[in-house]
């Protein structure tokens, strides 16, 4: 039954919003704002997850376009995206993502929380979630949804690189290639 409620809800959704929707959730965004990180420290713990993965993680994309009622001259949400995670020594982990899309006058967004473990292995981050939660609201309409436990497990090329500035960013690309974000430390 929760799935034909997700697409009778997806329908509703105007095109561009699922394209884009569905997009941002099978994989990272390749524009990025970056919050530089620390220094990393090179290494593994006991549970195989490297010292230079472990802490918390952000990635963060806000369009720079913004739109404008023309009838009562309010300014509509922003569009954007943001991806945080903290990895823990013994491979737990805590993820929060969020995607707001405005067209127009329908601001949608989707909220997803998710923790689980992690697995680390020959250049691959995989996310294995064992409990989620997703929420969101469709349109400005006061059409909401909520959901359990439906988030699937994503694996991710990653490594560590040095930006312009020296400051090293987690870079994670789908195993396809189609896409890559770069994360940050917190400041």
């Amino acid at each position: 039954m929760m799935k034909s409620i997700k697409n009778q809800q997806l329908n509703s959704m105007p095109k561009a919003v699922r394209l884009f929707a569905a997009s941002a959730l099978s994989f990272s965004l390749s524009a990025s704002l970056i919050f530089y990180p620390n220094a990393s420290q090179a290494g593994k713990n006991d549970a195989g997850v490297p010292t230079e993965l472990q802490g918390e993680w952000r990635y963060g994309r806000i369009s720079s376009i913004q739109y404008q009622d023309s009838y009562t001259g309010q300014p509509a949400a922003p569009n954007g995206s943001s991806d945080q995670f903290q990895l823990a020594a013994n491979g737990n982990y805590q993820r929060r993502r969020l995607i707001q899309i405005t067209t127009y006058n329908c601001a949608s967004n989707l909220f997803i929380e998710e923790t689980g473990k992690v697995k680390v292995e020959a250049g691959l981050l995989t996310f294995q979630p064992n409990d989620s939660t997703s929420k969101g609201q469709i349109c400005n309409s006061g059409r909401t949804y909520s959901s359990r436990n439906t988030a699937k497990p994503e694996a991710y090329q990653w490594s560590i690189e040095t930006n312009e500035y020296g400051q090293q960013v987690l870079l994670l690309e789908t195993t396809d290639g189609q896409g890559k974000a770069h994360y940050g430390r917190p400041q």
